[in-house]
């Protein structure tokens, strides 16, 4: 059996919606509000894992009124290397959806930042078959690279998302020449290449050698461009026509449906539909995890 292991935030999400967003020194009325588990990392582990993939979760915790709760919704994800850190507070997102379903967030790393590598031992990275980083530190991910030294059969992927992205391709280049598969949006992907088309911009990726990418748009749906034989095979998808409440894990759930088909090596354009599919059950309820299914049947 496949062995995965995942790496990023683990968070506390309050999630509050509204009309619209209110501008500089105005008030508004929140229509809901809730508190639920999230973070990216943690929601493609937790999406994962309840496909029924074996899933390791690499994170940390803090030592607050939060860790038994961020814990217990890690569900069937396994627990062996999840550290929580004395003095300090778990990550915490905040985040307003305005009434078309687009967000606007505020991330507080807490101990997300405090994740020691070192506690994990050889023969575990050794065994696993696919690693996927989202929005790791650097250094951390220079570390996490070096897992393919002992293990030429991993996969990484990377979501690095506008954390890093916003920091420009020079300080992501380290990373990205090791990577085998990329999940970007639109925004992120102009991060890296600024004012060039998308065709440009994924072609630079492969030709850093990032054998598969993946670019989410939102509305417009998602493409796939994979990188095989010397030719470069892209697809784009429509999105799901659904209600959109609340964008937030959306881009983690198409990341689980993409992770699951590239598991199995499903065709691209299955690997893509299953992706948009579990984005859109997540974008029409409140939460990141919510729409996360059990099976896909």
């Amino acid at each position: 059996m496949v062995k995965v292991a995942i790496h990023g935030f683990i968070n506390i999400d309050i999630i509050g919606l509204v009309d619209k967003f209110t501008e500089i020194d105005q008030e508004t009325k929140l229509k809901n509000l809730q508190i639920t588990p999230g973070g990216s990392a943690a929601n493609v582990a937790v999406g994962l894992s309840r496909l029924g993939e074996e899933v390791y979760f690499l994170g940390a915790i803090g030592d607050d009124i939060y860790t038994s709760y961020l814990l217990g919704n890690l569900e069937n994800t396994k627990l062996d290397y999840v550290q929580i850190i004395k003095g300090k507070p778990s990550g915490t997102a905040m985040a307003l959806v305005d009434g078309s379903g687009l967000r606007t967030m505020y991330t507080y790393p807490g101990a997300n930042e405090n994740y020691n590598l070192e506690i994990v031992p050889q023969e575990f990275y050794e065994e696993i078959t696919l690693l996927h980083l989202s929005s790791p530190d650097s250094e951390v991910a220079e570390s996490f690279f070096q897992w393919k030294e002992e293990n030429i059969n991993l996969k990484i992927s990377l979501d690095p998302s506008t954390l890093l992205t916003k920091k420009g391709l020079s300080y992501l280049l380290p990373i990205l020449l090791k990577t085998d598969i990329l999940f970007v949006n639109r925004s992120e992907l102009n991060d890296l290449f600024p004012e060039q088309n998308i065709d440009s911009s994924i072609r630079k990726l492969h030709e850093l050698g990032i054998k598969q990418v993946f670019i989410k748009l939102g509305k417009e749906g998602a493409l796939s461009s994979v990188f095989s034989g010397g030719t470069y095979k892209r697809i784009q998808l429509p999105a799901l026509q659904v209600e959109a409440i609340d964008s937030t894990g959306s881009g983690d759930a198409f990341a689980v449906g993409a992770l699951y088909g590239i598991i199995r090596e499903w065709p691209q354009e299955l690997i893509l539909q299953t992706g948009i599919n579990l984005g859109g059950r997540v974008v029409s309820q409140i939460g990141s995890r919510k729409g996360l299914p059990l099976t896909l049947e």
